[in-house]
């Protein structure tokens, strides 16, 4: 019976374990040529959506790119972006929304006033801030190269992140890092910072 006891608090402790979900704060967003753009994130101000803001034609140029960087990619877009606006292809704009689920990037408006708030997007459950900072105070606790699968290596940006997350939430269930809340990516060369909310 006691067997039977400690078996069924293991399976609840593991249960809860698992259904503890990373914690997140708000973010504050970079911009790239002066243009906000949400990349793992949602504007927290209402915001309607104006046009594409680039072709899928271009979106597959920019992705078969393997020799710059995310950050110079999306430097290219806003550009893109920017080029179409000034040719009347697409609306006046305030930031680019870029939806790596269904690989679309959008040009929007804010309803009110622009804002560089945003709320964060959980990749395999974890938040990830990327072109993005935390708004509250944090901390780093361990900082680690990009660490995605052979699969994903040739995948898209999303395909990326999504591998790097499943790697280091095993590093973190074998002890292997420290505790971690969310995680800051680079644009540069995708480094993770695992960081800890104060």
């Amino acid at each position: 019976m006691k067997k039977l006891q400690l078996v069924l608090l293991m399976s609840v402790l593991v249960i809860t374990i698992h259904a503890q979900e990373k914690r997140s704060i708000p973010a504050k967003v970079e911009t790239v040529l002066d243009i906000p753009v949400f990349i793992f994130s949602i504007p927290a101000a209402e915001y309607e959506v104006v046009g594409k803001a680039v072709t899928a034609g271009h979106i597959i140029k920019v992705g078969v790119d393997e020799s710059s960087t995310v950050r110079e990619k999306t430097k290219e877009i806003v550009r893109k972006a920017l080029d179409r606006k000034e040719k009347g292809k697409v609306p006046a704009f305030d930031a680019i929304l870029v939806d790596l689920n269904r690989e679309r990037i959008q040009a929007i408006t804010f309803t009110n006033e622009p804002s560089l708030d945003a709320i964060v997007l959980l990749p395999e459950d974890v938040p990830v801030y990327f072109f993005s900072v935390p708004k509250g105070k944090y901390r780093v606790v361990e900082e680690l190269p990009a660490d995605f699968s052979l699969r994903a290596q040739r995948g898209l940006l999303l395909d990326k992140v999504e591998s790097m997350m499943r790697r280091t939430l095993k590093k973190e269930a074998a002890g292997e890092v420290e505790k971690f809340d969310a995680v800051i990516i680079s644009p540069d060369d995708l480094s993770e910072q695992l960081i800890v909310f104060e």
